[in-house]
């Protein structure tokens, strides 16, 4: 008989999270409706478990898809009615001009699932699940995936990939049914992509969208191998915010005069959703073409004195 230790294997603190979202994936597969994770689900499998929504599961599917995944979660019992969890509820309960002091997804339809938990599993929490439209957080990224995406495919890649950090750890990765993500590329210009969307927000978030990014490139970047994540992955000009974001140089002013230029170009094409939460495009505009005088004169002066 081979020796046991008395302590159980640590669980990954989003295991919870984790398990629902996969139920979730499931029933999606099932309903053929393409789909691919966002929020703090997409995020934990490279980052920390998120501090703004912890609770909350998202899934961004194709808007013309979305009634579909409202009915399936209709059919799965999940609740439409207003949150009754109290402060442990659900943070779509007030509308988006609510000020927020982190960025996160603000679905378009939402449903409740809740359970007890703590102490004699008696307080009541809310596990959120979100569905939100792609053309409003993914519009860069080519369709969503309806069948499980191939070991190489550079957009898609599942929850249960043995490359991914932690993946044998207890509650994450191989225990549960798989969950599509986005390629660590691809989750990288998203973020950035929606901190560039959401430049013309009347109030400032205290954290930008790609705040996960210098925690990744920290301590998740190299465990990955290169197949799967090497900075040459990352397209165009969000490889360079990468680089800038991830190593703290201090060409600080260059990135956001790309950010700058980036939100023009997408503006004028048309190519860009409006943000979720309250915004004005003439206060920005007025706002860029002073910030870049002297955006502008900073950054020659970082590079005249590195």
């Amino acid at each position: 008989m081979g020796w046991e230790s008395r302590f159980p294997p640590p669980k990954h603190l989003g295991g919870r999270q984790l398990e629902f979202g996969s139920q979730i994936a499931k029933l999606f597969d099932y309903a053929k409706i393409p789909y691919v994770a966002c929020g703090d689900l997409m995020n934990l499998h490279y980052h920390e478990d998120g501090s703004a929504t912890a609770s909350d599961i998202c899934f961004v599917v194709p808007d013309d898809r979305l009634d579909a995944s409202i009915r399936a979660l209709r059919v799965a019992g999940l609740s439409e009615d207003p949150c009754t969890a109290g402060y442990a509820g659900c943070c779509w309960a007030k509308i988006p001009d609510h000020y927020y002091p982190y960025p996160f997804p603000w679905p378009a339809k939402h449903f409740h699932r809740y359970i007890m938990e703590g102490f004699y599993e008696k307080k009541t929490a809310c596990y959120s699940v979100g569905l939100l439209r792609k053309s409003q957080w993914l519009w860069l990224m080519p369709d969503l995936p309806l069948e499980f995406p191939e070991p190489n495919d550079p957009n898609f890649i599942l929850s249960t990939d043995r490359r991914l950090p932690d993946w044998d750890m207890n509650g994450i990765g191989n225990s549960f049914y798989p969950i599509k993500l986005l390629t660590p590329a691809r989750w990288i210009e998203s973020l950035f992509s929606l901190h560039i969307r959401d430049l013309s927000v009347d109030r400032r978030f205290r954290k930008y969208w790609y705040h996960h990014v210098v925690q990744f490139h920290a301590e998740f970047a190299r465990q990955l191998p290169p197949e799967l994540f090497h900075i040459d992955l990352i397209q165009g000009p969000f490889r360079t915010l990468y680089i800038e974001e991830a190593d703290r140089r201090n060409t600080y002013n260059y990135k956001h005069l790309l950010m700058d230029r980036l939100w023009e170009e997408w503006q004028e094409a048309g190519s860009m959703p409006d943000p979720i939460y309250p915004f004005n495009i003439k206060r920005y505009k007025k706002l860029k073409k002073r910030r870049s005088v002297w955006l502008y004169e900073y950054w020659i002066d970082e590079i005249m004195s590195g």
